[in-house]
């Protein structure tokens, strides 16, 4: 079965060490096979029909090859796509995303088009530099390499409205509360009742004396994404010759050149990067769509320090087995594919650090033993009204949330810390606990059944895995 006058099917093909491994759920109006020629004829070298001026070297070299595919239905399945190292644009992320993540999407044969993830070879992970710190430059830098605690941060809250003044209060009872970070919402930059340098000025101010008071290291994200390059360019020289350690930036919402830029600067500034990944879910949740997985392995490839991933036990969606793989994709440097997740292995060269997982979205002091049983303790457990709405305000809360923390790393569930330590006493009797058994019940389901888990998979299709990443 050819498309447009070409076949791409080649099952007997292996992927080279060198080759982009895709994997793609499709589903429509023809057989499985012509949608999976379709989708590697657009993506690659082909179009809707036969042209004179395709010629042997072009189809033998630069074409996409479907050399896998798992049948759900006649009309419906899982394709594996091997695209060579020859047809992309080295260093051109949006080369990348134009052809794969491109014109596919509205070809009218597909009902449903799904990518669920991407291998990519070393040869093209050498092209970027990886996170400039990283998780163990963090861990440094605060003091924790040798405790390994999670570390714990907050959003002020409410997301924009407060002066200057109200937000730096906030912050500085977060800090001596024990927390290690305090970050800007996404959506809040320069505002007119918060003006980004006098809200800078106040929370360094802040920090410092947190800081002296303490006698721990702390850390304040300030969001300077923007529409114009040089404003962010602007604010991030002001944080630098300040001598605070940390940008935010709105890594979706910047787009791919305007990221790339700003961590260029940011890394020669020696700054971390906090990376938030507001927008991401309107391309992930969909028939048409795009794994998150996908952006996360840019993103550590590009060289973020921290980064949103979610999780598993908060408000946002993604359950603990899905949110385990993108914590896998953020720490680890050799990762097995798992079919019955849509997740394609990878194996990271040693420049791609790790970065920093953030949990965030709903958390707070009852949440804190599951998320560790979840992430590990390589994690920053972010509150934000987890931390605010503590019914004795904003201090306590922080103090509750870095309560919640030494207890885990003490082996010491919360509730039995909860009684000599009254603050995380009365978050837990607010919000409640969440047994870290019900994570690692789950573990345990995944290891004793991934034969079902893929099989299940197999039958139902993207239904399938949809539901395995809400277990």
């Amino acid at each position: 079965m050819a498309y447009g006058g070409y076949s791409y099917l080649d099952k007997k093909y292996k992927p080279g060490k060198d080759d982009f491994v895709v994997l793609f759920w499709l589903e429509g109006h023809a057989k499985i096979e012509k949608l999976a020629e379709a989708v590697a004829s657009e993506s690659s070298v082909g179009t809707w029909t036969k042209i004179h001026t395709m010629n042997e070297k072009v189809f033998r070299e630069y074409r996409a090859r479907v050399y896998k595919i798992v049948k759900v239905t006649e009309n419906s399945g899982f394709v594996f796509v091997a695209y060579p190292w020859e047809h992309f644009d080295q260093k051109n992320v949006l080369q990348f995303y134009a052809g794969v993540l491109g014109n596919l999407f509205g070809l009218k044969e597909l009902e449903e088009c799904y990518v669920l993830d991407v291998k990519f070879p070393e040869k093209y992970q050498k092209q970027f530099s990886g996170p400039g710190a990283g998780l163990e430059g963090l861990r440094k830098y605060m003091g924790t390499k040798k405790t390994k605690r999670p570390h714990v941060g907050t959003i002020v809250k409410p997301k924009v409205g407060l002066t200057p003044k109200e937000f730096a209060d906030v912050a500085y009872k977060a800090w001596v509360g024990g927390l290690d970070l305090v970050k800007d919402d996404e959506n809040l930059i320069d505002q007119k009742f918060c003006p980004w340098k006098k809200r800078f000025d106040l929370m360094a101010k802040a920090l410092d004396k947190a800081e002296q008071e303490t006698g721990e290291r702390k850390l304040y994200s300030s969001n300077i994404t923007d529409s114009s390059i040089d404003r962010m360019l602007e604010r991030l020289d002001y944080i630098k010759d300040s001598g605070m350690k940390m940008v935010m930036l709105d890594v979706y919402i910047l787009g791919i050149p305007a990221l790339m830029k700003m961590v260029e600067e940011a890394k020669k500034a020696k700054l971390f990067i906090h990376a938030h990944r507001a927008g991401y879910a309107a391309h992930h949740r969909g028939n048409f769509g795009v794994n998150f997985a996908i952006y996360e392995r840019f993103w550590r490839m590009i060289g973020v320090d921290q980064l949103h991933i979610g999780t598993g036990v908060g408000k946002m969606e993604g359950g603990a087995l899905l949110i385990k793989r993108f914590h896998e994709l953020a720490e680890e440097y050799k990762i097995p594919e798992k079919f019955y997740l849509g997740s394609l292995g990878q194996t990271w060269i040693k420049k791609i650090k790790p970065f920093f997982s953030i949990a965030s979205g709903g958390m707070d002091p009852g949440k804190v033993d599951a998320a560790v049983a979840l992430h590990g303790q390589n994690v920053i457990i972010q509150a934000g009204g987890g931390v605010h709405g503590h019914p004795k305000g904003t201090l306590a809360g922080a103090k509750a949330m870095r309560q919640a923390v030494d207890a885990v790393v003490e082996g010491v569930p919360a509730p039995e810390y909860a009684r000599n330590h009254k603050e995380l006493e009365l978050a837990l009797r607010k919000w409640g606990y969440i047994d870290p058994n019900t994570i690692t019940t789950k573990f345990k389901f995944e290891r004793q059944n991934k034969r079902m888990l893929t099989n299940l998979v197999k039958k139902k299709g993207m239904a399938g895995i949809r539901a395995i990443w809400e277990i």
